[in-house]
């Protein structure tokens, strides 16, 4: 039995299977957000897009009359059609964005291991960077973001295994995929572009004929805007989202400099908070609420890391050129930004760069460490390390996420309560909610944008989600307002929030003094 037992472990470890791979990183992708438990904490545009517009409107109503094919249009299709099927148990979403994001990290190692010999650090790196929680957790992101890396990964390997085999389905389903990879995210047209025509001149030296097919790529740009420009004509609210100022125009100075300082601010200053700050905090929530079985499953996980990157770690090829590529799509996906009339960068944007940036981590340990003997355990020991600190930090990142729904939730019960409902109140009415706040955290890694903001900071947010707590879609338009605000001339109502005892009073400012 002894003999046995051996002879199918070595057999386990003779090679490297994909599918364990692919369970492997998934179970390290969800893990991070699974430390309070199988439950998903909603934060903004997730009532609105998820709850409420499903529940109050028709898909026309939604999709046509709002212009949302004009950008973007099989994300808003699946909010309606897909995602929102989800709302009694989102952590069953969060699972399959998790799924898919595991995927593409898989496809796109494969792409790059045929040239580069791409290892672990590129696994560990892309999937589990603390900067990509939001782009990967907070579903009205993660769900347009992680299909669109998909897809882009999964049409380069098509196109790869096309110039590798010459077989024309292939040929067909890139062509195909790579266009469903456009209608998810501004951000992954280009990176979509960048990569197939990065594996295009990669594969020129080896197959010509069949790597110039890498042009249909512009084919596929063309349909694309033709399809969302038929419906960015009207008075559709995401019609203009592509305006552009281009660099010989008037404006272009201020475009390049608000976007360049975002760029630093989001990548440079956002990586090191979540990343530093984030561990330190990880570690006060874990110390602070412990779930063991969560620190068991990442230990164990991490270890299966460690044997995996030091059974199957090969020498990489090529690495100035792989620092190369990886930097180019690091730098594409942002360079959208560079020319949009009215940039904005935010923590979700970053996680289109990531693929190059795992590139470039992957091919600076092979560059330093190249013909090291122990090479093979360095890796694992830096693989498992990273990623058990990677996911320490997502549990703080976690714990503000749950913090700010629980103070939301709060907030909308004391609200609606107030209001009743909001029955017997003109959906035209005019209410003021004076003492409400963007957050309620003590502290948070990175505030940055819309990085774990509450509804309570918002009209949009706020009323999205008083319309879904009320389940009313006709309840009153809600405009937060500061503490000490003197002017408060034309509302018809006004509330004051007291966040400690949760419970909010009407108010009129003739009995001020009185107070």
């Amino acid at each position: 039995m002894k003999n046995t037992l051996t002879r199918r472990g070595g057999k386990l470890w003779e090679r490297e299977r994909p599918g364990l791979l692919f369970l492997l990183i998934f179970a390290l992708v969800f893990l991070r957000f699974c430390y309070y438990g199988l439950e998903y904490f909603p934060q903004l545009d997730d009532y609105i897009q998820m709850y409420n517009q499903p529940a109050f409107y028709s898909f026309t109503r939604i999709v046509l009359d709002m212009g949302l094919l004009a950008s973007r249009p099989l994300a808003s299709v699946m909010d309606y059609a897909f995602w929102s099927h989800f709302w009694p148990c989102m952590i069953a979403a969060v699972a399959l964005i998790s799924a898919l994001y595991a995927a593409s990290a898989c496809l796109f190692r494969r792409v790059w291991g045929e040239y580069f010999g791409t290892g672990y650090v590129f696994l560990a790196v892309y999937a589990l960077l603390p900067l990509g929680m939001e782009g990967t957790y907070w579903i009205s992101a993660s769900n347009r973001v992680v299909p669109s890396l998909f897809f882009i990964a999964l049409a380069m390997r098509l196109f790869q295994r096309w110039c590798t085999g010459g077989k024309r389905r292939f040929l067909i389903l890139y062509f195909l995929t790579q266009l469903v990879s456009f209608c998810f995210y501004e951000q992954g047209l280009v990176l979509s572009i960048t990569g197939v025509l990065l594996v295009g001149i990669l594969e020129f030296f080896r197959q010509r004929r069949r790597a110039l097919f890498s042009l249909l790529t512009f084919v596929n740009v063309i349909i694309y805007f033709l399809f969302t420009s038929a419906f960015s004509t009207g008075t559709g609210q995401l019609g203009s989202r592509l305006k552009l100022t281009l660099p010989w125009q008037e404006g272009w100075g201020q475009v390049f400099s608000s976007a360049a300082r975002q760029t630093g601010t989001s990548f440079l200053l956002g990586g090191y908070k979540t990343l530093f700050r984030g561990f330190r905090r990880g570690l006060e929530c874990i110390f602070a609420e412990l779930n063991p079985l969560w620190v068991l499953l990442l230990v164990f996980f991490c270890i299966l890391l460690f044997f995996c990157t030091r059974r199957f770690t090969v020498e990489g090829k090529r690495p100035v050129t792989a620092l190369i590529v990886g930097f180019l799509m690091a730098l594409a996906p942002i360079t959208l930004f560079f020319v949009l009339s009215n940039p904005s960068i935010a923590l979700r944007n970053t996680v289109f760069s990531f693929c190059g940036i795992a590139l470039a981590a992957d091919a600076l340990f092979n560059m330093i460490f190249r013909g090291v003997r122990a090479r093979n355990l360095i890796a694992g020991i830096l693989c498992a390390v990273f990623a058990f600190g990677a996911s320490v930090c997502a549990v703080s990142e976690l714990h503000d996420y749950r913090e700010t729904y629980l103070a939301d939730q709060r907030a909308a019960a004391a609200i609606t309560d107030a209001l009743g409902d909001g029955d017997g109140i003109s959906a035209a009415a005019k209410v003021g909610i004076i003492g409400l706040q963007s957050d309620y955290l003590p502290e948070q890694n990175f505030k940055y944008h819309e990085h774990i903001h509450g509804a309570t900071e918002s009209v949009w947010g706020l009323t999205g989600l008083l319309m879904y707590k009320s389940d009313n879609p006709n309840f009153p338009y809600c405009t937060p307002l500061p503490t000490g605000q003197e002017d408060l001339s034309g509302f018809d109502i006004l509330l004051i929030y007291d966040h400690e005892t949760g419970t909010a009073r009407r108010y009129t400012p003739e009995m001020k003094d009185s107070e």
